[in-house]
C-alpha cells in the first residue's frame, strides 16, 4: 500500500502543478498581448483569495486521515496475524477444542477493522461533500467573475486595441468572443488542476499514515538486528516419510465408533499422512483404561500420527476405530498453544467434583458462571510449579505475547495446567521435554493418582516407571506392544546406558584424530601416512 500510494501520489501532484504553472503563464501572456495586463491583478488576487480560503476551510474540517489510515493498517495486520496463528497452530487448537475462543478473537478483530473502515468512510463522505461544493460551484462562479470583471469595468482593452477591433467587419465581436472562450477554457483547466491538487491532500495524509507503519517496520528490523527483540520461531516437523508406498487418500472407507467400555480399539487401521504416505501399514491394538502406554520410535514413525487419528484430525482410510467420547481424552502437545490475552486466559482446569474449564478455550465470563475463581487457578499452577509467574508477570490480568514471554518449560507446564482433571485418557506428546526431571515426575504422579490413563510419547527414561506397556514403532511400517515391568525397564535402562556410552566414544573419535595429527606434526612424522594406516587397519 505504501508503494502504491507513493506512485499514485507522484502522478497526481506533478501534473496539476505543471498545469497551473503553464496555464498561469499562458493567461498572463494572452492578456499582455491584448494590452490588458493591468486587468490581470484584480482577477488574480480574487483567485488567490478564493483558493486560499478554500484550502484553509478544508484543512480546518479535515479529519486526521493519516492517523485513521495508520490505525486501519494496524488492525488489518493484526487480523492477518490472528489468521496466521490459527494456521500455524491448527492441530493444537483442534485438540484443545479452542475453535470457539479463536473464532471470537477473529470476529472481534474483524469487527474492530470494520468499525475503523466505516469511520474512515463516514468522515470522508462529509469532507468530500464540502470539498466538491467549493471546487465545483464556488470556483466555477469565481472563474466567471474573473472573466466578467474587465467587461463590467469596460476596460477589457486599450484605446489603440479598441480602434483596431472597430475596424473589423463585425466590429470585433468574433475576436472578443474567441478571447472570452479561450480565457474561460484556460480558467476551467486551471481550476481543475487546483482541484486535483487540493484533492491530493487526503492522499498525502493517508501516505503519512502508511509511512508511519513502514517506519515502525524498519524500526523492528533494526531492533532485531541489534538483538533488542528476538522472536523465537518454531518450525513444525512433518510426520511421516516416503517409504515407497502410497495410499489413495480419495477413498475413506474406515469407520469411527464410540467405544462401549471406554477402550481404544484399532482394527486393521493404516496410519496414512494427508499426502498419502503410509506410516504404519496395518494397526490392530486395544488399549483399556489403566493401561499406561509408553510410545517410542524414530522420528516420522507414526507416534504423533497415532494421536491425530485418535483425536479425529486425520481420517480413518480403512478398518475400524473405537474410541471414547472426545471430552474423555485430552491431548497435550510438545509445543503448547498460547492464546492471545491475559495470563488468566492461558490456564484451563477441571475440579475433581465441579466441572470447570478455566480459561482456554473458555472465556472469563464462562469461568465465572461455572464458579471458578482465581484461587482455583493458583492451586492448579502450584501443582505444575508455576505459581510464581502470577507475581512475576504482574497479576492475572497481565496481557502479553505469551509465546515469547514464557520459556519452553513454562509453556509446557501451562499446557499441563490446562488439562482436565478427570479425563479418561491423557495423550502426552513430548509435553515435558523442557521441564526438569523432578517437576516432571511430580506432575506425572499427580496425573496418575487422579485415575487418568497415560499415553505418552517421550524419550526420557525417567518416565518409564509411570507406564505399564510399551508401544514401539520401528519406522518401517510395523509396531509392537509389550508389557513394561521392572525387569523390562531395567533391561531398557541398561541398553540406554550402553547407547549413551557408545555415542560418547564416537564423539571422541574426531578429537582423537585431530590430536594424533597434532602429535605427528610435533614429532616431525608424516601425519597423512599414519592416518592412512589407521584407515587401512579399520577396514581390515
Amino acid at each position: 500500500m505504501f508503494s502504491q500510494s507513493v506512485a499514485h501520489l507522484y502522478s497526481h501532484l506533478t501534473k496539476p502543478i505543471l498545469d497551473i504553472a503553464l496555464i498561469s503563464f499562458t493567461l498572463i501572456s494572452y492578456a499582455s498581448r491584448r494590452g490588458s495586463i493591468k486587468n490581470v491583478v484584480v482577477p488574480s488576487l480574487l483567485a488567490i483569495s478564493v483558493v486560499g480560503t478554500t484550502a484553509g476551510l478544508l484543512k480546518s474540517i479535515s479529519p486526521k486521515f493519516g492517523h485513521m489510515v495508520a490505525e486501519e493498517a494496524k488492525r488489518k495486520g493484526y487480523l492477518r496475524y490472528l489468521h496466521s496463528r490459527v494456521i500455524t497452530n491448527s492441530e493444537e487448537i483442534a485438540f484443545y477444542g479452542g475453535h470457539e475462543a479463536e473464532y471470537n478473537q477473529l470476529n472481534k478483530a474483524y469487527g474492530d477493522l470494520k468499525d475503523q473502515t466505516t469511520l474512515i468512510f463516514r468522515k470522508r463522505i462529509l469532507y468530500i461533500m464540502v470539498e466538491q461544493f467549493l471546487m465545483k460551484y464556488v470556483w466555477s462562479g469565481t472563474g466567471m467573475v474573473m472573466i466578467a470583471l474587465p467587461i463590467l469595468s469596460a476596460e477589457y482593452a486599450t484605446p489603440n486595441r479598441s480602434r483596431l477591433l472597430a475596424d473589423e467587419p463585425d466590429g470585433g465581436v468574433s475576436e472578443r468572443t474567441r478571447g472570452f472562450a479561450t480565457a474561460k477554457n484556460l480558467l476551467y483547466s486551471s481550476a481543475d488542476a487546483v482541484e486535483r491538487l487540493m484533492t491530493s491532500y487526503k492522499e498525502v495524509t493517508e501516505l503519512a499514515g502508511y509511512t508511519s507503519r513502514v517506519h515502525e517496520m524498519f524500526k523492528v528490523f533494526e531492533d532485531v538486528k541489534n538483538s533488542i527483540y528476538c522472536r523465537t520461531l518454531v518450525n513444525g516437523s512433518q510426520d511421516g516419510s516416503d517409504r515407497g508406498e502410497r495410499f489413495d487418500t480419495s477413498r475413506i472407507e474406515g469407520k469411527v465408533m464410540q467405544s462401549i467400555n471406554d477402550a481404544i480399539v484399532f482394527v486393521n487401521v493404516p496410519i496414512v499422512t494427508p499426502n498419502g504416505d503410509v506410516v504404519v501399514k496395518n494397526m490392530s491394538i486395544e488399549i483399556k483404561p489403566g493401561m499406561h502406554i509408553l510410545i517410542t520410535g524414530p522420528n516420522g514413525c507414526g507416534k504423533s500420527s497415532f494421536f491425530r487419528i485418535l483425536g479425529g484430525l486425520w481420517p480413518v482410510y480403512r478398518g475400524t476405530v473405537e474410541r471414547p467420547r472426545t471430552h474423555r481424552m485430552y491431548y497435550i502437545p510438545q509445543r503448547p498453544y498460547m492464546t492471545l490475552g491475559t495470563l488468566r486466559d492461558q490456564v484451563r482446569f477441571n475440579l475433581l467434583k465441579v466441572s470447570l474449564k478455566v480459561i482456554y478455550p473458555d472465556t472469563v465470563e464462562q469461568m465465572r458462571r461455572k464458579g471458578g475463581t482465581d484461587s482455583d487457578l493458583l492451586r492448579i499452577l502450584k501443582i505444575v510449579h508455576l505459581s510464581y509467574i502470577v507475581d512475576r508477570e504482574g497479576g492475572w490480568n497481565a496481557t502479553n505475547d505469551w509465546m515469547d514471554v514464557l520459556s519452553g518449560g513454562e509453556k509446557q507446564r501451562i499446557g499441563l495446567a490446562r488439562r482436565d482433571f478427570r479425563p479418561l485418557y491423557a495423550l502426552l506428546d513430548e509435553c515435558t521435554s523442557a521441564v526438569s526431571i523432578d517437576v516432571e515426575g511430580n506432575i506425572y504422579q499427580t496425573i496418575k493418582d487422579s485415575g487418568i490413563t497415560l499415553l505418552t510419547v517421550t524419550h526420557r527414561p525417567s518416565l518409564w516407571k509411570f507406564h505399564t506397556h510399551l508401544l514401539q514403532f520401528d519406522g518401517e511400517g510395523s509396531y509392537r506392544l509389550s508389557l513394561l515391568n521392572d525387569s523390562t525397564i531395567g533391561e531398557r535402562l541398561s541398553l540406554s546406558d550402553e547407547k549413551r556410552h557408545i555415542e560418547e566414544k564416537l564423539s571422541e573419535v574426531q578429537q582423537m584424530k585431530e590430536r594424533l595429527i597434532e602429535l605427528c606434526q610435533i614429532l616431525g612424522e608424516d601425519a597423512d601416512a599414519i592416518a592412512l594406516d589407521t584407515e587401512d587397519s579399520n577396514e581390515s
